[in-house]
């Protein structure tokens, strides 16, 4: 039984995992600009989008391992996290948030991929402590 509530959702949790997104995202994204996969002066919107599915995934199994209730809903919380972080570098003015994306498509994108990683994470992480890991568990 899945235990989807928001009494389940820990703000601690949620802030740790975004911050684990936030650097293993940045590690990935310099491991592929350091291996030549991704070029460091031209936008590579594959290498971004990988390095996104790869940090957001990391967060949601982080947050899944140490807090197992509500996976989904910390991967919502996680993906709404990144949108007030972007709404606030827009409001002091940074000029790098929502407002230097090149289209908005590419910020849904962005949106869809952090919750889908992060939902993906937060499962497994929930299969591995409850021990339902493995073929047809």
């Amino acid at each position: 039984m899945q235990s989807e509530h928001l009494g389940n959702v820990h703000p601690g949790w949620v802030l740790g995992g975004w911050l684990v997104a936030i650097a293993t995202t940045s590690a990935t994204f310099l491991v592929l600009v350091g291996t030549g996969m991704v070029g460091p002066e031209r936008q590579d919107a594959l290498g971004f989008g990988v390095a996104v599915a790869v940090g957001f995934f990391a967060a949601g199994l982080f947050v899944g391992l140490r807090w197992s209730e509500a996976p989904i809903l910390h991967a919502v919380a996680l993906t709404l996290t990144s949108i007030v972080v972007l709404l606030a570098i827009d409001l002091t003015g940074a000029g790098r948030g929502f407002a230097a994306a090149e289209s908005v498509p590419v910020a849904l994108a962005t949106l869809l991929i952090q919750f889908a990683a992060a939902a993906l994470g937060g499962r497994m992480g929930r299969r591995m402590v409850s021990g339902r890991v493995g073929a047809g568990g």
